[in-house]
């Protein structure tokens, strides 16, 4: 019988990024992960969940087995950390910690500095209701401040533009430019959310980054990156691309200020505090959880000594999943990164995802790359012998899926080529969340997953 603790815990890491393209893990077939685990390894010992992700599957089984979690990308770690090993805080702690950022000079200094923006957003949300959009879809079309420098003052061609220089000199004046404190302010506000919102979210960040203790630390910003995926202003509630304030043809969409005020008027600190409590409610796992920000292989290679179980979920389709988690990572990071460009028109324009120069592309994504990363994944668990377990969501020629960089058959070979005993087992009921635009839907399967087993 699953714990209480287990099943909240669980419970957690699905709801964190329940908006974004994967669901997580459902109870059936987080059950059918561990049946798989147990058979490969039937010794119990320390399971390493190489892509964590989210840490649903880490979090599902930490209560019968010591997790490792590995991923390439900080906002994992984080978010695993806070699941896994929770910090203690209580309704009058929690309390505390939203008075001294509501208060708190970060972000006051850092509204004093978005007045005039702020009240423009106000401003054109307000128009649009009444019928005039026109102001709203430039502010939702217009570059972030980040890619924006003071000198445009002397060519700011139209009244946002003029806003958006004022503003930038007050942040250049308060020493908040290119600072951490500015990050969600400068790269996603007024694009993912409103720029009140960004500024709480920054705040929040700014608080969680001045706690000297670690567990405390990862809770706060694990809290923030909830209360980001909650409120962010998207079609389908993901960050793989802002609202598109015009149709195909051009044309402004009639019910554009509803979608705008429908997730811009959620209260951010209400918000935060929700997401704190539920952190707050979880148990530690069992033993000794670790979550490492690194590479696949180099995380086997030092550390496979210590681990007794491989799962392994990669990415399998041509989406890079870093599209839908790059806002999240910039929060974790507080830096200042570069934003992609793309042609288009024959001009150079910065990327309408705001997508982070240099994010991180899985050579399970791309075709060329993938039969190779799989073969150095089961080599590498091979030669430490580790058992693997390892999912996998088979696509058929037709059938409406995103196709697969790599098919069943030859990941099965693969994984034939280093055991000597490799075995499936299909799961029922399992399926794969699907996106809200209508073009993107997939079509549901009734085996959504494999589990490929491979024994020592």
């Amino acid at each position: 019988m699953t714990s209480i603790a287990s099943r909240v815990r669980s419970a957690v890491a699905n709801e964190v990024f329940r908006p974004i393209y994967y669901l997580g893990c459902k109870t059936s077939f987080a059950q059918a992960i561990a049946r798989a685990i147990d058979e490969v390894d039937p010794s119990g010992g320390r399971l390493c969940d190489l892509f964590a992700g989210t840490g649903a599957i880490a979090a599902a089984l930490a209560q019968t087995r010591e997790v490792t979690t590995v991923d390439v990308q900080e906002y994992s770690r984080i978010l695993c950390s806070a699941v896994l090993s929770p910090a203690a805080f209580n309704e009058s702690d929690i309390r505390q910690i939203v008075e001294s950022v509501s208060c708190g000079r970060i972000l006051n200094e850092i509204l004093h500095c978005l007045t005039p923006l702020i009240e423009c957003e106000l401003e054109c949300i307000d128009m649009a209701a009444k019928g005039n959009p026109d102001a709203l879809a430039e502010l939702l079309e217009a570059p972030p401040l980040a890619a924006r420098t003071t000198s445009q003052a002397v060519h700011a061609d139209t009244c946002l533009d003029s806003i958006m220089t004022t503003t930038l000199q007050r942040l250049d004046a308060a020493g908040l430019l290119h600072s951490p404190d500015t990050t969600v302010v400068r790269y996603f506000g007024g694009i993912y959310f409103s720029y009140r919102q960004a500024a709480m979210l920054d705040a929040l960040l700014a608080a969680a980054a001045s706690s000297p203790d670690e567990n405390r630390r990862n809770a706060l910003t694990a809290a923030t990156l909830s209360t980001a995926s909650t409120i962010v202003n998207t079609v389908g509630k993901q960050f793989a691309q802002p609202i598109r304030p015009r149709n195909k043809g051009g044309t402004i969409k009639a019910n554009l200020a509803a979608i705008v005020q429908r997730d811009r008027s959620l209260d951010t600190l209400d918000t935060f505090r929700m997401w704190l409590a539920k952190y707050a409610s979880l148990a530690p796992a069992a033993g000794r959880p670790v979550c490492l920000r690194q590479d696949y292989l180099e995380a086997i290679k030092q550390h496979a000594s210590t681990f007794s179980v491989i799962y392994a979920d990669p990415p399998y389709t041509r989406d890079h999943y870093s599209r839908f988690y790059h806002v999240l990572e910039t929060m974790c990071l507080r830096d200042n990164p570069p934003l992609s460009r793309v042609r288009k028109g024959g001009k150079t324009l910065i990327s309408r995802g705001v997508y982070r120069e240099g994010r991180h592309q899985s050579p399970f994504c791309i075709r060329s790359a993938a039969p190779a990363a799989f073969d150095a994944l089961f080599s590498a668990a091979r030669e430490n012998d580790l058992p693997v377990a390892l999912s996998y969501s088979p696509h058929e020629l037709g059938d409406g899926t995103h196709p697969r960089v790599v098919s069943t058959k030859q990941i099965i070979e693969i994984a034939m080529s280093h055991y000597n005993r490799v075995e499936v087992d299909s799961i029922e009921g399992s399926r794969h969340n699907q996106l809200n635009c209508s073009e993107l839907k997939l079509k549901r399967r009734a085996h959504a997953e494999l589990i490929v087993k491979c024994f020592r």
